[in-house]
């Protein structure tokens, strides 16, 4: 019976083997060259570290290097708690890399001061137990915004983080409650966790690489022109039929401060990366009935459908957020960004007019600083009345 674990444990760490290379050159010379940021950086380093890591345990168990294998099998650990960090580089939070770095150092050392087998069963366990509670965090930090549900190549990934915690947390009660005997527990739950890894790398893979080539996708001027006319169709709508009962709805135009600038020291692809981290931060700060658009590279437009004082806490933590979206340091100034506030109740229930006034009020923003806004009322309105007949 041990024979035949051992066996298919080999088995199935060459095929984990091949599937990380796979994924490590996907998301290096597709996701990480085409589309250099945090989120691909982690996202790479997590496949990297998976492939080493397993190509190791491989080699030690071909040639009984048993510390060599041990080690290994702790990095491996880590892999995990990266890919979490790159999700949250992707949602525009702070990644928190040095946390997968401390788990594949305690994981390994861990395993490798793990005396007998019945010890070192307990360890793998705990270790174990510890990577699935990254997993954990991701498909938590996944649910609680709506925004990031919509991301579909995402869901497999969710789906298999939750198993992972699932199966982390029962391998690891397993044995509290039923201690280990021998190596036959051993080789179950190096079973269970290798066909887990498998699966999850390869929900992994699917969820990178399918980001990372949407993202190229949004970048490219038609795309953005047809998803600009998808939000004005559906804002239009959804204001006319707000105009009926009277709703309190307003627009929001957010503009990133120093556009051109950034655009000229660090390239069109840094300030559309930087205006993408705009657009999903805020998506997870306005609620999921909120309509957003973005009209111009640097820009995001906001269809909020909430009172006047709902409206001025999501400004100031939109305003507050932009600072944290360059989340790789690679601009050479802190980004901050404008906001124009154009209620219904003020303007009307018009989509041009009401996104017409907040770009205005958001430029008057600029003009006295930045990293502020503006609501419109009815003295900006005159005085854009008169900007217009001096023309």
């Amino acid at each position: 019976m041990i024979e035949l674990a051992g066996l298919t444990g080999l088995n199935l760490g060459i095929a984990q083997a091949a599937l990380t290379t796979l994924a490590t050159m996907l998301a290096v010379g597709v996701a990480f060259m085409a589309r250099p940021s945090a989120a691909t950086l982690f996202w790479a380093g997590a496949f990297t570290l998976s492939m080493v890591a397993t190509v190791g345990v491989v080699a030690a168990d071909l040639n009984d290097a048993e510390t060599i294998r041990r080690a290994c099998l702790g990095a491996l650990m880590g892999a995990p708690a990266l890919l979490w960090s790159g999700f949250r580089a992707h949602w525009g939070l702070r990644p928190f890399g040095w946390v997968a770095l401390a788990m594949a150092a305690v994981s390994a050392g861990t395993l490798v001061v793990a005396g007998d087998i019945e010890v070192f069963t307990v360890a793998y366990r705990a270790v174990f137990f510890a990577a699935s509670l990254f997993a954990g965090l991701f498909f938590v930090e996944w649910v609680r915004v709506p925004a990031r549900r919509r991301e579909k190549v995402v869901l497999p990934l969710a789906i298999a983080s939750a198993a992972f915690l699932a199966t982390g947390l029962a391998t690891f009660a397993s044995g509290v409650f039923f201690p280990p005997t021998g190596g036959d527990d051993l080789a179950l739950v190096r079973l269970v966790s290798s066909i887990g890894m498998l699966l999850y790398v390869g929900c992994a893979l699917v969820a990178v690489m399918g980001i990372a080539t949407g993202q190229s996708v949004l970048v490219r001027t038609p795309t953005t022109a047809t998803d600009w006319q998808r939000f004005e169709r559906a804002a239009v709508d959804r204001l006319q039929r707000a105009q009926r009962t009277a709703e309190p709805w307003s627009v929001v135009y957010l503009r990133l401060d120093d556009a051109s600038d950034i655009r000229q020291t660090a390239g069109s692809a840094a300030l559309a990366t930087l205006s993408g981290h705009l657009e999903q931060a805020a998506r997870s700060i306005f609620p999921a009935d909120s309509d957003i658009g973005t009209p111009a590279p640097g820009a995001t437009v906001i269809l909020v459908p909430r009172s006047d004082a709902a409206v001025r806490n999501f400004l100031r933590d939109m305003l507050a957020r932009v600072p944290q979206l360059d989340v790789d340091s690679r601009l050479a100034i802190r980004p901050t960004a404008s906001a124009g506030w154009a209620p219904a109740s003020v303007i009307g229930y018009d989509l041009d007019a009401l996104v017409y006034t907040a770009r205005e009020a958001a430029a008057l923003a600029a003009d006295k600083g930045g990293d502020r806004w503006e609501k419109v009322s009815a003295q900006l309105v005159e005085r854009l009345l008169i900007q217009t007949e001096a023309r």
